[in-house]
């Protein structure tokens, strides 16, 4: 049984416990010591959202923020103090840094963290361990035969979605506060919404990538999967190197969102096509305008054949020869996804680049008509684990989980998901959309959404 005195429950958010701390009715120690009480029970019963804990520097730096916060100046992050996980293709230091893959297992230990941890750790976040993922950052299963499949806190009968899939797991299953994950083509989204949970994808190149092994270094992008959209929002600032700031209001009455009626609604599980709809009447009866559209240019399959393009050529820039040295210990699935962008010239390249920007730009002056975009962020439930043992149901499912996610990837643009579905059903993830530049406007939305639809996260 598990011993509900160590686990994050949906009203433990970054916020609460900040307020909490601020006012000395809890410590860090104590956070803490929960936050690994609860991952080492669930790595005791054989789930593997975590590849590694580290309890005695966990709870070194936990003991710090304590005495900071005791007469000496606190942290202005609310992040101070509270339990955070990262996903295992971030560079700790004196650790190794292995993408979920064996082939990095003889690698050196980093010698400094990745900027994304470092502004974590200035944040006064205490890390508390490394999460499992997919492979290379590849399967959107998050599949992961090495180090584990991570099971779905909410049904472990089925997936959590990837490739941040032990980041997602480990918030949804009150293991930690909030964890850091990276998307490329929604991998921090696919797993949050499958959780019941809130992620961000932000504008590229807001924070930086340094130190976090790539696997696309024009889609790649990291940000927080959290319990909710405020929470998303606080570690945003942090990795962004920005002071907190309260999100402003954004009132939905007046608001003008615009739902794709081009590919993004196609092949819905009928939960999902339901709870949507019910969605958009939910937002509609607190003010908002809802108008339908067709988006022209994610209706032909070009925009996704250049996105596949560009992510396959620089995913074997990057790893192509490690998977040539040591393919007899990764995956063949993803030695083969690798390896496939060998195919693609310079010059093949170079055009999808240039198609890709002249879409951006066009794609940018549709969004703008709007305040946001909305989609399902994931047209389908969490599969059940018996998908693996089909690679045709496999191929299907990593498709649509990834579909459409990746056009925010592709477009250029920041985007959340909030969780959208009612008490009784499994998660399902609403997307909020805007253009490049706009992670603090389409966070306000997608809070004032989340307020809207009233959904409670997590477990």
């Amino acid at each position: 049984m598990i011993n509900n005195n160590c686990v994050f429950e949906a009203k433990d958010t970054v916020e609460a416990l900040a307020k909490a701390r601020g006012k000395g009715l809890v410590q860090s120690t104590h956070l803490v010591a929960r936050s690994l009480a609860r991952a080492t029970l669930l790595r005791e019963e054989g789930r593997s959202d975590f590849t590694r804990l580290w309890p005695e520097n966990a709870m070194a730096a936990a003991e710090r923020q304590d005495r900071l916060a005791n007469g000496q100046t606190p942290s202005a992050s609310p992040l101070a103090g509270l339990p955070v996980a990262v996903k295992d293709n971030c560079d700790v230091q004196r650790d190794v840094t292995q993408a979920g893959s064996q082939a990095f297992e003889t690698a050196l230990p980093a010698s400094r963290d990745a900027d994304c941890v470092a502004k974590l750790r200035a944040a006064g976040a205490v890390i508390v361990g490394k999460t499992n993922m997919s492979e290379f950052a590849i399967a959107n299963t998050g599949e992961n035969r090495t180090f584990g499949t991570p099971r779905n806190p909410l049904d472990t009968s089925r997936l959590v979605g990837g490739s941040s899939s032990g980041a997602a797991a480990s918030v949804a299953s009150g293991s930690v506060i909030a964890a850091l994950g990276t998307d490329t083509g929604g991998s921090i989204r696919g797993p949050a919404a499958l959780c019941g949970l809130a992620g961000f994808k932000p504008s590229e190149r807001r924070v930086s990538s340094r130190g976090v092994t790539p696997l696309s270094h024009t889609f790649d992008t990291i940000g927080p999967i959290a319990r909710t959209i405020t929470c998303c929002a606080i570690m945003d600032a942090a990795l962004s190197d920005q002071l907190w700031r309260p999100l402003p209001d954004f009132p939905l009455r007046g608001i003008l969102f615009g739902v794709p009626t081009t590919m993004v609604l196609d092949d819905l599980d009928s939960q999902v096509a339901e709870t949507f709809s019910t969605t958009l009447q939910l937002l509609s009866s607190a003010g908002a305008t809802i108008i339908e559209f067709p988006w022209s240019e994610i209706g032909g399959g070009r925009w996704r054949e250049t996105y596949l393009i560009i992510s396959k050529s620089e995913a074997y820039t990057d790893l192509g020869r490690v998977v040539e040295e040591r393919r007899q210990v990764i995956e063949p699935h993803v030695v083969g996804e690798i390896l496939s962008g060998s195919t693609v010239s310079m010059r093949k390249l170079a055009e999808a680049l240039r198609f890709r920007e002249s879409y951006v730009l066009e794609a940018h002056d549709l969004i703008s008509r709007f305040h946001a975009i909305l989609m399902p962020t994931v047209p389908i439930l969490a599969p059940p684990t018996s998908v693996l043992r089909d690679p045709e149901q496999t191929k299907k499912a990593e498709y649509l989980i990834g579909r459409n996610n990746e056009i925010a990837n592709f477009f250029d643009c920041c985007a959340a998901t909030v969780p959208c579905h009612s008490a009784d059903q499994l998660p399902i993830g609403l997307q909020i959309i805007a253009k490049n530049g706009e992670d603090r406007r389409v966070l306000a939305i997608s809070r004032s959404v989340e307020a809207t639809l009233n959904v409670t996260p997590g477990i």
